[in-house]
């Protein structure tokens, strides 16, 4: 409740607690953050009420393991939660499980209707829940640096949608400011030294454009199958997917922008989605079945104008893939491997202890197939050569 000043201005109860201060605080006070970067639409539940969250968390990041933990050692108050005061509220910007964890082990109703009840405990495992440790900060970014490298590159990462979320709303608020912080700039903070973020946030801004264009809806995804956003950030990094899309060369100098799908290209992202992800409404099945090799293929199949239209017309990604990878391209793959595999058997050659007749066969047949192909190859050569 909010409290007279002297000013008679109102000041909310927790305005008395000290800033960029650990202090202790009885946890019934504080509140689930609703927009934490975990809540992706592909997790499938909603997020509105606090019971809803505690069955989120409890589905979604391992909540058992935690209020396995707390009961038997008692909470173990190492870290305090990050928080920040929002009108009544005190909203729990890191340790929202954390939280989840007390709701249920204190009996809150809020667990209880989310179907959770506490297990077991000692006196003194009881005694241990009445207070946390709180950290409260002035606003959501004053906590960006320690959330986002913990959970980008630290010990409790979270997935790559919930990473992408949380890096781009940081740097569309970044963006927004006269001398905000650069993508880079934000990177470095994250730990980041391999552009992931950058292919995240990128991946993430087409992402949510196909969404509020319409084009795209993560729950209507071909049904059973996990939304596995690596598949878009990843097919973005390569050029058949980007020229399909219309979009610029990703190179050093690349920035990230809102709606980078220019809008005459739009259906073309609407068809990039639908191979990607599929779509249960339309019982349509996505053509990519495993991020390796298929992401690659499709993106090769986009850079063939005869292979992208095989695949638009019968919807199947191996005939059209059978356009791209002719016999000359599947000729030079074998003859690199094959190289790599002698370099390799060189390197070991001295294990061979003469004894195995067979080994000796094959490296003789090995001999004589090189022999037979580097005679065909050179035929070739020379006739190439007169023409």
């Amino acid at each position: 409740m909010a409290a007279e000043q002297a000013d008679g201005s109102e000041q909310e109860w927790w305005q008395e607690l000290p800033l960029n201060m650990s202090v202790p605080i009885d946890p019934n006070k504080l509140a689930f953050d609703k927009k934490n970067p975990r809540y992706t639409g592909d997790k499938g539940l909603p997020h509105d009420t606090e019971a809803e969250i505690i069955e989120f968390l409890n589905e979604t990041s391992d909540l058992g393991e935690l209020l396995q933990s707390i009961s038997t050692s008692g909470f173990v108050d190492i870290e305090p939660l990050i928080v920040m005061g929002q009108g009544e509220e005190l909203i729990v910007l890191e340790g929202n499980r954390r939280l989840a964890a007390l709701r249920v082990l204190s009996g809150h109703p809020s667990a209880l209707e989310a179907g959770l009840i506490a297990p077991p405990m000692s006196a003194d495992v009881v005694t241990s829940l009445e207070t946390v440790r709180a950290y409260r900060v002035q606003s959501r970014p004053d906590a960006r640096n320690f959330i986002g490298f913990k959970h980008i590159n630290g010990a409790h990462r979270w997935d790559s949608l919930a990473k992408a979320r949380f890096a781009t709303e940081w740097f569309k608020e970044e963006k927004a400011k006269t001398g905000g912080l650069s993508l880079q700039d934000i990177a470095k903070r994250m730990g980041d030294r391999h552009s992931t973020l950058l292919r995240m946030v990128h991946g993430f801004l087409v992402l949510e454009q196909a969404i509020q264009t319409g084009n795209f809806s993560i729950e209507d995804r071909e049904k059973g199958r996990q939304f596995a956003f690596s598949h878009l950030y990843t097919a973005l990094t390569r050029p058949g997917y980007r020229k399909y899309l219309g979009l610029p060369e990703m190179n050093k100098e690349f920035e990230p922008t809102e709606n980078p799908v220019a809008e005459e290209k739009l259906p073309a992202l609407k068809q990039v989605m639908l191979w990607l992800y599929g779509s249960e409404s339309d019982s349509t099945a996505a053509i990519i079945r495993s991020q390796n090799p298929n992401v690659k293929q499709l993106g090769e199949v986009l850079e063939r104008p005869k292979a992208c239209r095989i695949l638009l017309e019968s919807g199947d990604l191996a005939r059209a893939y059978q356009e791209v990878d002719t016999p000359l391209r599947q000729f030079e793959r074998r003859i690199v491997e094959a190289h790599g595999a002698l370099e390799e058997s060189l390197k070991k050659a001295s294990a061979f202890d003469g004894s195995d007749a067979t080994l000796m066969d094959l490296a003789e047949e090995i001999d004589a197939n090189a022999d037979n192909l580097l005679l065909i190859m050179k035929s070739r050569a020379d006739r190439v050569g007169q023409a």
